[in-house]
Order: C-alpha cells, then sequence, then structure tokens
C-alpha cells in the first residue's frame, strides 16, 4: 500500500533475529528506519548526498556487526546512537576537505557559519575528545563504550565486571563532565553538537 507508515511490532526481537542472520529482519529494519534517519543526519550535515551515504553506511555496519546486536533492548536509540556517531565521523572528514567543506557550505551557511564566523570543525572535535580524555579512568571506558562502540548498558557491566546502575552513573557524570568543559571552552555549536550525539540519556 503506497504511503502507509512501516511499523515494527517488536523491535527487539527483530534485532535479536538479525543477529542470528535473518535477512528479512534486517529488511524489516532497514525499511523502517531509513527514511528516519535521513532526516536526522541530513539536519547535522546539511547535505542530501552525504546524509543519504552516512545512512547506507549505518545500515552495511548493522549488518556486519549484527552478532552484537542480541541484547539491544531499545533499538531506536541503538541506531540513532549509531547515526550520531558516523554522522560525526563524517563532519571530521568535512572539516579536513576543502572541497567538501565548500559543498556543504553552498548547502547550508549555518553549518559553516555561527553569528557570522566560521566554525572550526577540526577544533570542536579536538575539543570533546579533551573533554572526555580528562575523564577517570572507568568513566572514559564505559563513555566510549556506549558512545563509540554502541554497547548496551548490560554489555559493558558484563565487559567490565561491574553493576548495570553502575554503568549508568557514570554514563550521567561522564556527559555532565564534558558537557561543563565544552561549555567552558567552546561556542554553543560545539555544545549542541555533543548534545545531538548523545541525546538518548
Amino acid at each position: 500500500m503506497p504511503n502507509t507508515a512501516y511499523i515494527l511490532i517488536n523491535e527487539a526481537e527483530l534485532f535479536l533475529k538479525l543477529s542470528q542472520g535473518d535477512e528479512s529482519a534486517f529488511e524489516s529494519i532497514y525499511r523502517h528506519y531509513v527514511k528516519r534517519l535521513g532526516p536526522f543526519v541530513d539536519r547535522m550535515i546539511r547535505c542530501p548526498e552525504l546524509a543519504e551515504e552516512v545512512v547506507q553506511d549505518i545500515f552495511v555496519q548493522l549488518w556486519v556487526n549484527r552478532h552484537l546486536l542480541s541484547d539491544v533492548r531499545q533499538p531506536a536509540a541503538y541506531l540513532f546512537n549509531m547515526a550520531s556517531n558516523k554522522t560525526l565521523d563524517y563532519i571530521r572528514k568535512i572539516a579536513n576537505n576543502d572541497k567538501l567543506m565548500q559543498k556543504v557550505a553552498g548547502q547550508s551557511s549555518e553549518l559553516i557559519y555561527d553569528t557570522e564566523e566560521r566554525i572550526n570543525y577540526n577544533e570542536s572535535l579536538k575539543l570533546i575528545e579533551e573533554a572526555t580524555a580528562v575523564l577517570p579512568n572507568q568513566r572514559r571506558l564505559i563513555y566510549i563504550l556506549s558512545r563509540n562502540e554502541g554497547l548496551s548498558h548490560e554489555q559493558i557491566a558484563d565487559k567490565l565486571n561491574i553493576s548495570k546502575s553502575t554503568v549508568k552513573n557514570q554514563l550521567v557524570k561522564a556527559l555532565k563532565s564534558i558537557k561543563s568543559y565544552l561549555q567552558e571552552h567552546s561556542t554553543d555549536l560545539c555544545v549542541a553538537v555533543f548534545i545531538i550525539i548523545n541525546f538518548k540519556d
């Protein structure tokens, strides 16, 4: 039926099936999320062509790493977190490529300028990395496992042999610490990007 929303009944169950190599589960997840992730990524990159490439990379990564999905209980949060991390990687690529920067700038001045000043994405990303680096060792590791590797609280708890409540508490503290660091050392846009990346908590 045309123009009918594609609805998933039990996303966690589909992720479990996908982790077992079920191609029909993958197709269902793809059909449900591809049109939701596209606009989300495009709002960050402001370049439809790059946004489409990011989204395709997300689903390629999802299939390649399907064996990690059996414990995912919040598929939507998992996928949007993947989208945030992948988009940040592309922003880094854009910042290091003048041609890509000009292409994106031509499609959205607000991505490149903040109050008429050029945004230095390299510096913003560097500050986020610096803010992460100064976290206490365990807190930093938990944050990286959650945000960079996409592990669930339960997976992190098992990996580090700690409780899920400890994982959650340390993530909350990590987010507050990084946000505070960015507010002190960077622009509002850098803080906004960080909030988008970590919106699920």
